[in-house]
């Protein structure tokens, strides 16, 4: 397993270049300044920054002036090009997107989801960078769903772990919004939700997480319906604990880069009628 870094000690990338790691709030974040993402990244700075991911679920590179090929190239040094489904129809090729909120388009990422939970391999990890920011709002607050996991009773958890939820794209308004109502029954028809179990196992930590999201998760497999809303909507309500968070307020020149598996994240809408353009490139290992 990579090495990780403790509060207040400095990593060295591949390159022989101090990193400064100062973890940025009591169960998950951390930022990482001494990096210059536009020259790209070797072997041995990857592999460092994975371990900080392993042990901080988040990642914050200020200060960074990338374009989309080279954010895509950078999210391409932690997995293999994913394609969201709604794409696939479409492009055979992986890309950096564009997520723009303004007045003709209004925000639809202000609720609590793990993306694209509803295809049968999600992405594993994801990058995002500040292209126009509002005057002031428009922070991305994370959850460490290991966190709440282990915040539950042993009780409940062990009621949770032999369970399998069955997670859709839901309502997808925000889908019929961009890409129009036929498009999104074709990929509804072709990509009917996927069933995944309701505790994960990350690979590399071997930790335990809430793996269920209000955005995306639909019922609990085998339980009434009385039984599956009331248990959804018990966690749901759980990760909203703020003691589980981390608020990043975004500078131009941010970079975030997160673990898919173990979080969930919120994109506070406070900002309207103002702009918020955000680019976004997602991988799958």
């Amino acid at each position: 397993m990579t090495s990780t870094v403790s509060e207040g000690e400095a990593a060295v990338d591949g390159g022989g270049r101090a990193l400064a790691v100062t973890p940025t709030a009591g169960h998950l974040g951390a930022t990482v300044e001494g990096l210059d993402l536009a020259a790209g990244i070797d072997d041995a700075t990857r592999d460092r920054l994975v371990g900080m991911l392993d042990e901080h679920l988040v990642v914050h590179i200020p200060g960074q002036a990338i374009d989309d090929d080279q954010q895509l190239a950078l999210a391409l040094r932690f997995g293999g090009p994913y394609i969201h489904p709604l794409a696939r129809g479409s492009s055979t090729e992986a890309r950096c997107e564009h997520i723009v909120d303004d007045v003709d388009h209004p925000p639809y990422q202000d609720e609590w989801h793990t993306d694209v939970s509803w295809d049968e391999a999600p992405p594993t990890y994801g990058t995002l960078r500040a292209v126009d920011l509002p005057p002031r709002g428009g922070d991305t607050i994370f959850v460490n769903t290991y966190a709440a996991f282990e915040a539950l009773s042993p009780t409940m958890q062990g009621l949770l772990e032999p369970l399998t939820a069955r997670h859709t794209m839901g309502a997808g308004k925000a889908f019929v919004s961009k890409m129009g109502p036929e498009i999104v029954a074709k990929v509804r028809e072709q990509f009917p939700g996927a069933e995944h179990p309701v505790v994960g196992v990350h690979p590399g930590t071997g930790r335990r997480f809430l793996n269920v999201n209000r955005g995306f998760t639909e019922s609990i497999v085998g339980l009434t319906d009385a039984e599956s809303t009331a248990l959804l909507e018990m966690l749901f309500a759980h990760v909203t604990n703020p003691n589980f968070h981390y608020r990043h307020q975004w500078s131009l020149g941010d970079v975030v880069i997160w673990d898919e598996r173990c979080t969930q994240h919120f994109a506070v809408a406070d900002y309207m009628p103002h702009r918020r353009e955000m680019g976004r490139c997602v991988v799958r290992v």
